[in-house]
C-alpha cells in the first residue's frame, strides 16, 4: 500500500511540472505579430487583437504591427477587422524567435466573391480563399491585342462572349446590360474603347493601375444593386510612397505606360496612359473589309491620394477616354454581259453595282472620383464618396448603292437603262451624366458579428436622338428611250425613333448587411436593399442571404440566394415621361449552390490543385423583351412582356506546380425567354449558349523564357434568321421565328512567348502574341444588308483571322 501511495505520488509531482511548465510557456509570453490583408498584403492598421473569450487585447498599429503580452494564461487568440474574417489562432503555433504574420481575407471572398486580378507578387493562403488570381504580367499573357482586364474575364465560368476582341460579355444566361462595372465603387456604364465596332472593343481600364478585381457571378450581397446578372468592381491602387517606379510597353497595335511615386510624406500619385495605333496596322491586312477599319483611342487616367492622420485619407481618381472610329469600304461587282430580250427584241444586258459606306463614330467618357475613408475606431469604418460620370457618342452612317444596268438593243441603236439607288442614313447621338453620392458604414460588434449599411443617391441625365431613312430612287427609260421617269420613296428604319429621349431624373437607395461568423465553420450575410427610381415611380425591396461552411480547411460549401432588381436603362424605356406607366423594373430571383476542394501537392502552397462546382438557377420576372435589330444591335421592346429562366452548371480546376500553371473552365447553360405578346411560347434567349470550354495554361521554359496559351470553345448562340421578301416592288427582309437558328461554333487558340532580360534596377520583356493561330474561322452573325430593288442575300460577318504582334515592356 504505501508503494502505491508513492507511484501516486511520483505521478501527481510530474505531472504538476509538466503543466506548469506548459503553463510557463505561454503565461506572460510577449507575441509578435503583424496582420496584412491575404489578397494585397498591405497592413491592416487598427486590427483587433484579443485573446479568446477575453477582453484582454490591443490594436495594431499603422503598419499592421502589434506586441501583446499573454498575462491570463490564455491558449487561443482572435485577429479580427472590419469587413474581414476572423481568424482564431493557437498560441501553441506562435514563432518565438520571429514575428508571426496573420492574413485576413475580406468576408465575401468566403462567400461568393472571386477575385480575378490582385496587383501583388506575394503569396496567400490558398487554403482559405476562393479566388482566382490573375498577376498583372498573367494578364498581359492572355489578353488578345492588348492587356484588358474586361476580355480576360471572359475565361471565367460563366461567362459567354464568342469573340475574345470584344470587351463585353454576358453571365450566366444574362444579358450585357446586366452586369453592374464599379470603379472604386462609382457605377460606370458602358466603358469600351471602339464599342462602334461590329466585332471589336477594348476596356478603358489600365491594368498597371489596378489593385483588384473581384467578380461575382451570382448571389452578391445586398451593398451591390440595381442590376441581375453580375457584379464586376475594379478598384485603383494608390501610387508608390517610398519611390518613383513605372513601366513604358510598344506593340505593333498600342503603347502604354505608367509613372508613381511619393509627392509629399503623407501624399502620392500614379498616372497611366495608353494609346492605340490599330488603323495603321489594319490598313495593311487584305482581309475583307478590315483595312478599311480606322480604330483609334486613347486614355488617360490617374490616383492622387493624401493621408491626414494614420486613420484617415482621401483618394481623387480619375479618367478620361477618347474614340475616334470611322469605316469606309467601297465594293464594286461587274456583271458579265448577258444575251436576253427586252421588249420582244434581242438585247445585251450589262450590270455594274457599287456600294459605299461611310461610318464614323467618336466616343469620350470622363469619370472623376473623390473618396473619403475614415477610421472611426478600430472597430468602425466610415466611407464617403462623390463621383461624376459623363459619357458622350455620336454615330454617323450613311449607305449608298448604285445598281445600273444597260440594255442595247441589238437589232438597232436604242439603249435603254435602269439606275437603282438606295440611300440609307442613320444617326445616333447619346450624352449619359451622372453625379453620385455614396456613404457607406462599417461597425464590428464582436468577432463573431458585424453590421454594414449604406446610402446612395444618383442624379441621372440621359439625353438620345436617333433617326434611321431610307431613300429608294429609281431613273429609267423603259417607256422611250429618249424620256427618263424618276420615282422616289422614303421610309423610316428599325433604328428610328418618333419621340427622343431626354430623361432627368433621380436613383436612391439604402442598404443593410448582417454578418455573422457563428463559428470557425459556418459564415452567413442576411440582408436586404431598398431602391427607388423617379422616373417610373418604381420601389422595390431585394431580401438576400448568402453562406459558407468550411466542411474541412480544405473544403467549402457555399449557398445564396436573393432577388436582384434593374431599373429600366435609357435603351429599356418606353418613353421619357416620369410616371408608374413608364417601363418597370426587371427582377431575377437567384438560387446557388457549389463545393469548392483545394489538394495540395506539397509544402509549397504555390503547389496546388483546386476544384469548383457551382449550380445555379435564375428566375426572371417582368424581363424587357430584346432582339437583335439593325446592324446586330441589341434593341429592347420597352415594355415589360416577357419572363425568362437562366439555369446551369459552372466547373472549373486549377493547377499549379513549378514552372507551369493550367485554368480548365466549363460552363453548361439553358436561357429562355417567354414574350407574353406572341403564341411562340418559351424560346432561346440570344446568350443561350449551350457549351463553354476555356483553358489558359503558362510554362517557364527555363533562362527567363516563358510560353503562354488560351483556349476557347463556344457552342453558337441562337439567332433570328431573316427572308428576303418583295413588296410594293422593293425588297424587305421578314424575320422568322425568333432565335430558331443557331450561328457556329466558336473556337480559338491565342499564344504568346515572352522573354525577360533583368538587370539590378531594371527589367525588359520581349513579346510575340499570335491571336487565333490555328487561323480558325468565325462567324459573328449574319449581314442583312439593306434591301432594295434586287434580291438580298444574308452574308456572313467573319470574326478576325490570325494576327501576329510583338513588342517589348520596359520597367523601372
Amino acid at each position: 500500500m504505501p508503494k502505491i501511495k508513492v507511484f501516486i505520488l511520483v505521478i501527481t509531482s510530474s505531472l504538476f511540472i509538466v503543466i506548469t511548465s506548459v503553463f510557463s510557456q505561454v503565461k506572460d509570453k510577449t507575441i509578435l505579430g503583424k496582420v496584412i490583408d491575404g489578397q494585397t498584403f498591405d497592413p491592416l492598421p487598427y486590427a483587433n487583437i484579443t485573446f479568446l473569450n477575453s477582453e484582454v487585447g490591443i490594436s495594431s498599429d499603422i503598419n499592421g504591427n502589434f506586441s501583446l503580452t499573454n498575462s491570463i494564461n490564455a491558449n487561443s487568440l482572435v485577429i479580427s477587422y472590419v469587413g474581414y474574417k476572423s481568424r482564431i489562432i493557437d498560441l501553441e503555433n506562435f514563432n518565438d524567435t520571429e514575428e508571426n504574420v496573420f492574413s485576413l481575407l475580406p468576408i465575401n471572398i468566403f462567400l461568393q466573391e472571386v477575385t480575378v486580378y490582385s496587383n501583388t507578387n506575394k503569396q496567400t493562403e490558398l487554403s482559405e480563399i476562393s479566388s482566382l488570381s490573375m498577376q498583372s504580367e498573367r494578364i498581359r499573357e492572355i489578353s488578345a491585342g492588348m492587356p484588358d482586364i474586361l476580355r480576360s474575364v471572359q475565361a471565367l465560368p460563366g461567362i459567354t462572349v464568342n469573340n475574345e476582341f470584344k470587351a463585353d460579355f454576358n453571365v450566366r444566361g444574362g444579358n450585357q446590360d446586366e452586369n453592374l462595372v464599379l470603379v472604386n465603387n462609382a457605377t460606370v456604364y458602358e466603358p469600351f474603347h471602339i464599342k462602334e465596332a461590329a466585332n471589336a472593343s477594348v476596356g478603358i481600364f489600365n491594368v498597371d493601375l489596378i489593385q483588384k478585381v473581384d467578380l461575382i457571378t451570382g448571389g452578391f450581397s445586398a451593398r451591390y444593386g440595381d442590376k441581375m446578372s453580375s457584379v464586376l468592381n475594379i478598384q485603383y491602387r494608390e501610387g508608390n510612397k517610398k519611390k518613383y517606379t513605372g513601366a513604358a510597353s510598344l506593340s505593333l497595335a498600342y503603347l502604354d505606360g505608367y509613372f508613381e511615386g511619393p509627392i509629399t510624406e503623407n501624399s502620392s500619385f500614379i498616372l497611366g496612359i495608353r494609346k492605340s495605333y490599330l488603323e495603321y496596322i489594319l490598313k495593311m491586312i487584305d482581309y475583307e473589309d478590315i483595312s478599311s477599319v480606322k480604330p483609334s483611342f486613347y486614355d488617360v487616367q490617374g490616383v492622387l491620394s493624401y493621408n491626414f492622420s494614420p486613420s484617415n485619407k482621401i483618394l481623387f481618381e480619375f479618367i478620361h477616354a477618347g474614340d475616334d472610329f470611322s469605316y469606309e469600304p467601297t465594293r464594286r461587282n461587274f456583271s458579265s454581259p448577258v444575251i436576253g430580250s427586252f421588249q420582244g427584241q434581242d438585247a445585251e444586258f450589262k450590270s455594274l453595282k457599287t456600294e459605299n459606306e461611310n461610318y464614323k463614330a467618336t466616343y469620350f467618357s470622363n469619370l472623376f472620383d473623390i473618396q473619403s475613408i475614415n477610421a472611426l475606431s478600430s472597430k468602425s469604418l466610415l466611407k464617403g464618396e462623390l463621383s461624376y460620370y459623363k459619357q458622350t457618342d455620336n454615330e454617323y452612317r450613311l449607305f449608298l448603292r448604285d445598281e445600273n444596268q444597260d440594255i442595247d438593243i441589238l437589232t438597232n441603236a436604242d439603249n435603254y437603262y435602269d439606275r437603282i439607288r438606295t440611300e440609307r442614313l442613320t444617326y445616333d447621338t447619346l450624352r449619359i451624366e451622372t453625379l453620385e453620392l455614396k456613404s457607406d458604414l462599417a461597425y464590428q460588434f464582436t468577432p463573431k458579428y458585424e453590421m454594414n449599411s449604406g446610402l446612395s443617391f444618383q442624379d441621372i441625365t440621359y439625353n438620345q436622338i436617333i433617326d434611321d431613312i431610307y431613300t429608294y430612287i429609281r431613273r429609267n427609260n423603259f417607256d422611250d428611250p429618249n424620256i427618263e421617269k424618276s420615282d422616289t420613296l422614303i421610309t423610316r428604319g428599325d433604328l428610328s425613333e418618333e419621340v427622343p429621349i431626354k430623361v432627368k431624373s433621380y436613383k436612391y437607395n439604402a442598404y443593410l448587411e448582417n454578418i455573422f461568423q457563428l463559428n470557425n465553420e459556418l459564415t452567413l450575410n442576411i440582408g436586404g436593399r431598398v431602391d427607388y427610381f423617379k422616373l417610373n415611380k418604381d420601389l422595390t425591396f431585394s431580401p438576400r442571404i448568402s453562406a459558407g461552411y468550411s466542411l474541412t480547411d480544405r473544403t467549402t460549401l457555399r449557398a445564396a440566394w436573393g432577388y436582384y432588381y434593374q431599373s429600366p436603362i435609357y435603351r429599356q424605356l418606353k418613353s421619357s415621361a416620369s410616371s408608374d406607366t413608364n417601363t418597370q423594373s426587371q427582377l431575377a430571383i437567384h438560387y446557388i449552390f457549389g463545393l469548392e476542394h483545394s489538394i495540395f501537392l506539397s509544402d509549397d502552397i504555390n503547389n496546388f490543385l483546386r476544384m469548383k462546382i457551382e449550380g445555379y438557377y435564375k428566375d426572371y420576372q417582368n424581363l424587357v423583351s430584346s432582339f437583335f435589330g439593325t446592324f446586330e444591335r441589341l434593341t429592347y421592346s420597352g415594355y415589360n412582356d416577357a419572363a425568362g429562366s437562366a439555369k446551369g452548371i459552372d466547373i472549373y480546376t486549377v493547377l499549379s506546380i513549378p514552372t507551369f500553371y493550367c485554368w480548365l473552365s466549363y460552363g453548361l447553360l439553358f436561357a429562355n425567354e417567354d414574350k407574353f405578346t406572341d403564341v411562340i411560347g418559351e424560346y432561346p434567349r440570344y446568350t443561350d449558349q449551350r457549351h463553354t470550354l476555356s483553358f489558359i495554361s503558362s510554362v517557364d521554359l527555363g533562362a527567363a523564357w516563358s510560353l503562354a496559351l488560351k483556349g476557347y470553345y463556344g457552342s453558337g448562340f441562337p439567332y433570328t434568321p431573316r427572308t428576303a421578301v418583295q413588296n410594293n416592288g422593293t425588297w424587305q427582309w421578314k424575320s422568322e421565328q425568333i432565335h430558331s437558328a443557331h450561328l457556329p461554333a466558336y473556337k480559338r487558340i491565342d499564344l504568346r512567348i515572352s522573354k525577360a532580360f533583368n538587370f539590378s534596377n531594371s527589367s525588359l520583356n520581349v513579346f510575340i502574341d499570335v491571336s487565333n493561330v490555328f487561323n480558325f474561322k468565325n462567324i459573328q452573325n449574319y449581314e442583312y444588308k439593306t434591301p432594295g430593288f434586287s434580291k438580298p442575300v444574308p452574308e456572313e460577318v467573319p470574326l478576325w483571322p490570325i494576327l501576329p504582334s510583338l513588342g517589348i515592356r520596359y520597367k523601372f
